[in-house]
């Protein structure tokens, strides 16, 4: 009786690391429909036949390439600033700084670039990024926001994560991702979040009914 092997992570581990990294950096540099099973070959140092035992073809390695590098976003470690963080002002400010300065930086500009070419073709990768990417951000700040019912009035603290992520947000997406003025936008984030943290204040707070 023949077994297929279901596409997944390589039973060799060095070399399956090598050929994500391989196939992620030439999607990165080219997209994925540029690339060839063997750029991505001579890249990670293997040969053809090693990566098709190993994946039936580029978008099933672009797919497993992609699911490492969502992982690695949900288990970022960002550097955030102190100060303030005993606060609920503190808190979103932290939080605000963190994922604006992530999202504006060149590894997750150049994710969702690669990734929006493949998101029409496999909408179960864009479901993925969702959940564990823009999904768990709002998820997060939503949390946040309702542990402090005695400092805001908010009848939907999705709608108002979503409401305080867009006045963090702004332009600056369209800005960072067209490199335009990327790096005036960049700078400005903190003053951004400030900005959009006092905003959100005047908005729910208790003390302004």
């Amino acid at each position: 009786m023949t077994t297929t092997r279901r596409p997944g992570r390589p039973k060799d581990l060095v070399k399956g690391d090598a050929i994500l990294d391989a196939g992620w950096a030439l999607f990165i540099e080219h997209g994925v429909e540029a690339v060839s099973i063997e750029a991505i070959a001579a890249r990670a140092g293997v040969s053809r036949q090693m990566i098709y035992r190993n994946f039936a073809d580029k978008h099933a390695l672009f797919e497993q390439a992609a699911a490492r590098k969502m992982l690695a976003i949900e288990t970022v470690e960002i550097d955030r600033p102190g100060g303030r963080e005993d606060t609920l002002e503190g808190a979103l400010r932290t939080f605000g700084i963190a994922i604006m300065s992530y999202l504006a930086s060149d590894t997750a500009v150049a994710f969702y670039n690669v990734l929006a070419e493949e998101l029409r073709r496999r909408p179960n990768i864009a479901q993925r990024f969702y959940e564990i990417g823009p999904g768990q951000m709002i998820a997060d700040l939503a949390s946040i926001l309702a542990g402090a019912g005695d400092r805001l009035v908010i009848d939907d603290h999705v709608k108002a994560a979503e409401a305080l992520f867009g006045l963090w947000q702004g332009g600056s997406n369209f800005a960072v991702s067209l490199g335009v003025d990327a790096k005036v936008t960049k700078q400005a984030i903190v003053e951004r979040v400030d900005y959009g943290v006092l905003l959100f204040m005047r908005a729910f707070s208790r003390l302004n009914l």
